[in-house]
């Protein structure tokens, strides 16, 4: 399972970038299977859901601080369009001590998520929900993952 260190250390980063390599061989005959079976064990530790911005308001009301940074997936695609998380709690504590966030007031995170039209994705990290991530389809692994006929988002 990911946790706060896997973040702020970049670790992410590493699991991800091979995750997208991992999809170019989905629909091969005999490792596809295999390797389905292994992202979506990977991935379902994050139990993944699209939200609306009223889901990701309550979450972070309910948080206890809040920090804006960079989508994580950004880090692998720069030419993608730029759009930020908000990261609550310890994770966000861990990603402003790895300066890759700054602290954010609970308002100013619903306005900096309003700003965008991207799709949200709150996920689990170190067990609990931490991540709330205006994505980008085109380079989002869990977009992708779903492109490639693996159902890994609950909606």
């Amino acid at each position: 399972m990911a946790d706060v260190n896997c973040y702020s250390t970049g670790t992410i980063l590493r699991n991800v970038k091979l995750a997208f390599f991992l999809l170019k061989f989905v629909k091969t005959p005999i490792v596809g299977p295999l390797i389905k079976k292994g992202l979506l064990g990977k991935t379902k530790k994050f139990e993944p859901r699209q939200i609306d911005m009223i889901t990701a308001s309550k979450s972070i009301q309910q948080s206890n601080k809040c920090a804006v940074g960079e989508r994580v997936c950004r880090a692998i695609y720069k030419k993608s369009e730029f759009t930020e998380a908000i990261f609550i709690d310890e994770l966000a504590e861990g990603m402003v001590n790895a300066k890759k966030a700054q602290y954010v007031t609970k308002e100013k995170a619903v306005d900096i998520l309003n700003k965008y039209k991207n799709p949200l994705i709150l996920s689990k990290v170190s067990g609990k929900y931490m991540e709330i991530c205006a994505s980008s389809p085109k380079a989002c692994i869990y977009w992708n993952m779903e492109k490639c006929g693996l159902e890994c988002l609950n909606r």
